[in-house]
């Protein structure tokens, strides 16, 4: 992505905030509000924009990029996008969670 390019902040996105309000009250509901909880809540959030802002990569610069000898190679951002995913994953399951608490959950991509 370009320099003078701005990037998207998904920290203020609706998606983001329904997220993250969703988890806090599933972990609410539980009654594991201590911070050692709602951190975890934090570190997959930032994860996700982390994701988001690696598949935009992927998007604007394809899955092979030219280095700087000028030969293809793949875009990074693939493979770090893969490693934020496995990460989500294991907080996910650590924090207890599993898909169908969060079915029915309407996390479309839309800025407020």
């Amino acid at each position: 992505m370009a320099d003078c390019e701005k990037k998207r902040d998904y920290r203020k996105t609706k998606v983001f905030r329904e997220l993250r309000k969703a988890m806090l009250e599933k972990l609410a509901l539980r009654g594991q509000e201590d911070p050692a909880y709602t951190d975890k809540v934090d570190e997959y959030m930032d994860f996700w924009v982390r994701r988001c802002e690696l598949r935009d990569d992927v998007d604007a610069r394809g899955l092979t990029v030219t280095d700087e000898r000028g030969r293809l190679s793949e875009n990074r951002s693939v493979s770090l996008e893969i490693q934020a995913s496995r990460q989500m994953l294991a907080l996910f399951t650590a924090l207890g969670f599993k898909p169908e608490d969060f079915a029915g959950g309407s996390f479309d991509d839309d800025d407020l």
